[in-house]
């Protein structure tokens, strides 16, 4: 596997570029579009935690993640319901598991914000806060 192969397989260059994707991505979708994908990612959490997990439960576990989990998971969504992110031309990556502590990496983050402005030009950053998605 060459140097590049290396670094596209590197957990925090795939998370690091689908938080900002969708950092991207958030302003542009519709009511509806928001909507859809917080389903999805509520039934996200539901398949992979303890059976019989209620959809409020999901909803308070996602509400408490880091932005940095919750664009990811945001991302997964996304690539299964066939969204692209608001830069064309690029995809999301895949990620194993939304919650792995190795997906925040500020190297990696500030390494894909910069490619992101060099070929876009285009300021990516992650928002503060972490996503209320009551308000959804």
């Amino acid at each position: 596997m060459g140097l590049l192969g290396r670094i596209f397989g590197i957990p925090s260059f795939a998370g690091s570029t689908n938080a900002l994707l969708v950092e991207l991505t958030l302003p542009t979708l519709t009511d509806p579009q928001r909507a859809e994908l917080k389903a999805r990612a509520i039934q996200f959490l539901q398949n992979i935690s303890s059976p019989g997990m209620s959809p409020e439960t999901a909803l308070a576990g996602l509400n408490q993640a880091s932005r940095m989990t919750q664009l990811n998971v945001l991302a997964l969504a996304m690539k299964e319901l066939g969204y692209k992110p608001a830069l064309s031309s690029e995809r999301l990556r895949k990620v194993q598991d939304p919650f792995a502590p190795d997906l925040v990496n500020e190297q990696a983050l500030r390494a894909v914000a910069r490619r992101l402005k060099w070929k876009y030009g285009v300021e990516a950053c992650l928002s503060v806060e972490s996503i209320t998605f009551d308000t959804w």
